[in-house]
């Protein structure tokens, strides 16, 4: 089960474990509805989150000793979200992006994150991972 900490238009998310993709995303669509941010919008939100989660679980940071925490942070036009973890460094920003998306799909959901979000930081210290991004959104 998620924890929550709200605070208005920012909101922090504490999920892991096997349940950890699920959880990241039905979080992550209650908070976009609380925010009152549009269908387009909050697909979005939900799309990116669950494909970065679901990378993150891909490469074992899902397993119950491991932690993920998504920081939200809503302000006019623009989101911001920040995903901190406990597994493998990974830098979204070192990914090329396929000329053609194999048949099992690897490398399209990065891609989409990509073109839906603008890399703010990316550090690797301690054993913690810290992505931060931007999203534009159509409307404040």
């Amino acid at each position: 089960m998620p924890s929550r900490e709200s605070q208005s238009d920012r909101q922090r998310i504490d999920v892991g474990g096997p349940t950890a993709l699920g959880d990241a995303v039905a979080a992550t669509r209650r908070y976009a509805i609380d925010q009152g941010l549009d269908d387009r919008d909050q697909a979005r939100l939900c799309i990116v989150i669950e494909e970065l989660v679901a990378n993150l679980c891909e490469h074992g940071i899902c397993e119950v000793e491991r932690e993920i925490s998504l920081e939200f942070q809503h302000n006019a036009a623009v989101l911001g979200l920040v995903i901190e973890d406990n597994g493998a460094p990974f830098d979204l920003r070192n990914q090329s992006s396929p000329a053609t998306v194999p048949a099992r799909g690897g490398g399209a959901g990065l891609n989409l994150v990509k073109s839906w979000s603008e890399v703010i930081g990316y550090e690797s210290a301690n054993g913690r991972n810290r992505l931060e991004l931007k999203l534009l959104l159509a409307r404040g």
